[in-house]
């Protein structure tokens, strides 16, 4: 919340009251000839300046920042340290529930292969509590990510000391803004641990969201068309001339209990599925066949080989009378229109390949349908090899942040109010006299110290963040929705012969194993299931590299619009330590109001990717509920409707932060972005000014100024005026020290 002051046109605010005794604050008591060092305070490379109230004793002012900061480092539990606590908590969390789960599920059930079995029964409830277990699964790694990328901030922002080194051979470094360009300037145990948050970050995403995944039961069976007499069981007449070919009915159609009546339509949708998984053998009771002719086959030996031999359509049986409804091959089966025919339905005893010589078969009007119902044998299950490297990782990450706490020993500048803090209270020589420096100065490794002339320009939000990262973020973004265009559209052609329809795609549900959305390949052995799981999970790692990126895009864009706020509104610094007036954060530059949005938008996203490609395995199994491993399949799986999703969200994303570009920050100060040479040298404090970092502060020209002089802008908590346009400023001697 900005702490602001009502102001007319052309009026700036008034300086709050301090805390400190009024004699030790204001500056026109004191002439500049007075100022000396007081000795023995130093903060850094430069000494602070008070006060010559007594040659042996501090200020009043400087004795109170002084202690204030000893008391806060005591505590040791403020700012960016308790952030950093709360994310290794988080991650330490997500572990106990991590090791949990494995130990939960493979004593539930034991071990078969390397897998624990989490469920085992009904197809439909498999998929649901897979849906929601993977649900679960993106939350916790947004929110591993999230604290992944707190941490990496906080390790990669420097110290003090690291930016006046950096500034003494004229680089500056990032402020408040996650990014790689300090790691060559930072001490090398915070770059190893900033690379191992990153390096073990990768196989979590690779891997997590495979670790859990639905093995469903294909039933393989054969459709009949089957005559009255066959069901009542009279006046069979059956002989070796039938084209059954011995086949005896009584063995098809036995212990009724287990048959149920479908009507044309019921049957239709019943066995209108990529897998049969409820059901097995059907008969579709006709009056064309007779006692002395009672069975007949129409599909013979349907299992997943067939479905995915024959255009990933198993039910192509089910059109084998209406060439009009199949592909033009005479494979596959439009269920949409075959629906309009339910009343009338009729089956043919030849094969479609057929209708390639002009070969006719006898067709049979179909009355209902009688199905053996089955148990289903469908699985959720869980990999304990991937789910044990999940852990070690999710180890690894919390280890890591625990160290964090150890290794930066010295307050880092996280944001852009603890770089003004700092430079306020201890000033850079090396930016001296540069008060209206932007970032674009700096940029051009343009460190001269000559007046600068003041012009009021409105910046764009585009301008805060640099090229490099503008175009990093949005072209990958781009090239990854164009990807994500061309994998759909290969999806859509393999449903085409059903329907391309928005309706029919949103049937087939988010990430739902269909025999129409399944890759062509079958890798057998754990070898064969990490390759798909590393194939499947690619776009993931590349997502949470996007969210990072993109992360760091808006961090520069709000940060900026803040550090423009203070030439109209005298507010407090936000920092991670406050001490006085300062405010505290914990959540480093990004405010909430955008950065919650953007967490969980990126677990949307990675939940979408996780039902758009995955892994897909299912088992078959015999007449007699034996399952056959030469036939079950482990491969890829596809959901069209769920990328259709993610390329219109990701499309929103890139919209919003493109459109967020063209707004205008507040004119008036200079445009500093992340660039800590830039921050700095708009904070060279008049003389006098010392407890200015504690107290409400505004940005403008402070000090009297003759007409033609050069005068100085800096951040204050004294009386500051509006900068005159066309003005020359810059630091005096005497002005700011």
């Amino acid at each position: 919340m900005k702490t602001s002051v009502d102001l007319t046109p052309g009026q700036r605010p008034s300086p709050q009251p301090s805390h400190i005794d009024q004699h030790a604050r204001t500056p026109s008591t004191t002439d500049d000839s007075e100022m000396t060092e007081t000795p023995g305070l130093r903060l850094g490379t430069a000494p602070l300046l008070s006060p010559s109230i007594s040659p042996d004793a501090p200020s009043v002012t400087a004795t109170k920042w002084r202690s204030d900061r000893k008391k806060a480092k005591r505590l040791n539990l403020n700012g960016w340290r308790v952030g950093v606590i709360i994310c290794a908590s988080t991650a330490a969390i997500v572990l106990i529930v991590n090791i949990g789960l494995t130990i939960w599920a493979s004593a539930k059930n034991g071990l078969s292969n390397g897998f624990a079995t989490i469920q085992n029964g009904s197809c439909q409830k498999t998929r649901h509590l897979s849906l929601w277990l993977h649900l679960a699964i993106n939350v916790l790694s947004t929110i591993l990510l999230a604290a992944s990328n707190y941490c990496m901030q906080c390790l990669s922002s420097p110290t003090r000391e690291e930016v006046d080194r950096a500034h003494s051979r004229h680089i500056w470094l990032d402020i408040g803004v996650p990014g790689v360009r300090n790691l060559r300037n930072i001490a090398r145990n915070r770059v190893i641990l900033w690379w191992l948050l990153a390096v073990f970050g990768v196989p979590l995403h690779l891997l997590y969201n495979s670790a859990v995944f639905i093995t469903l039961s294909s039933q393989e069976y054969t459709a009949y068309a089957a005559s009255d007499e066959l069901i009542s069981g009279m006046g069979i007449n059956w002989t070796a001339t039938n084209p059954v070919d011995a086949l005896n009915p009584a063995k098809v159609y036995q212990n009724t209990s287990h048959w149920q009546n479908l009507t044309n339509k019921e049957c239709i949708q019943a066995y209108g599925q990529s897998f049969v998984s409820a059901r097995s053998d059907v008969l579709a009771i006709t009056s064309n066949l007779n006692a002395s002719d009672p069975l007949w086959i129409v599909g013979a030996n349907i299992s997943i080989k067939v479905a995915i031999d024959n255009l990933g359509q198993p039910y192509w049986w089910l059109c084998s009378a209406y060439q009009n409804l199949t592909g033009p091959d005479g494979w596959g089966c439009d269920l949409n229109r075959l629906s309009m025919y339910s009343s009338s339905w009729d089956l043919s005893e030849f094969n479609p390949e057929d209708w390639e010589y002009g070969l006719e078969g006898t067709f049979l009007p179909i009355q209902y349908c009688l199905s053996k119902t089955i148990e289903e044998h469908c699985q959720l299950q869980l990999s304990v090899v991937i789910m044990c490297i999940v852990i070690l990782c999710n180890f690894m990450k919390a280890l890591c942040m625990c160290l964090v706490l150890r290794h930066q020993k010295y307050p880092p500048l996280v944001t852009i109010g603890d770089a003004i803090e700092s430079f306020l209270q201890d000033r850079d020589l090396t930016t001296e006299n540069m008060c209206l420096a932007d970032k674009y100065t700096f940029d051009a490794k343009k460190w001269d110290n000559s007046p600068r002339t003041y012009l009021k320009i409105s910046h764009k939000w585009f301008s805060s963040a640099s090229g490099r990262r503008w175009l990093t973020c949005n072209i990958l973004c781009i090239l990854t929705i164009i990807v994500a265009g061309a994998l759909l559209r290969v999806g859509l052609q393999n449903t085409e012969l059903s329907s391309t329809k928005i309706s029919y795609l949103w049937s087939l549900g988010f990430g739902a194993v269909t025999s129409e959305s399944l890759v062509a390949w079958n890798i057998p052995g754990n070898k064969g299931l990490l390759l798909i799981v590393l194939v499947a999970n690619s776009p993931q790692a590349l997502l949470s590299f996007l969210f990072l990126t993109y992360n760091g895009l808006y961090t520069c864009m709000l940060m900026a619009d803040e550090w423009s706020d203070y030439a109209y509104d005298r507010k407090p610094l936000r920092v991670t330590n406050p001490v006085g007036d300062q405010r505290s954060t914990y959540r480093l530059q990004l405010p909430y109001k955008y950065g919650i949005p953007l967490t969980v938008l990126s677990g949307t996203l990675h939940w979408l990717v996780s039902q758009s490609l995955f892994l897909a395995r299912a088992a078959s199994f015999d007449s007699d509920g034996k399952e056959d491993p030469l036939i079950s399949i482990t491969t890829m799986g596809y959901s069209c409707i769920a990328i259709i999703t993610v390329i219109i969200l990701g499309s929103i994303v890139v919209a919003l932060g493109i459109l967020n570009g063209f707004r205008n920050y507040r004119p008036g100060m200079p445009l500093v972005g992340s660039c800590s040479a830039a921050i700095s040298a708009a904070c060279h404090r008049p003389r006098g000014h010392i407890d200015s970092a504690t107290l409400p502060m505004l940005w403008g020209a402070v000090g009297g100024q003759e007409e033609g002089a050069i005068g100085h802008c800096c951040f204050t908590s004294f009386e500051a005026s509006p900068p005159v346009e066309r003005g020359k400023y810059a630091g005096q001697r005497g002005v700011s020290g």
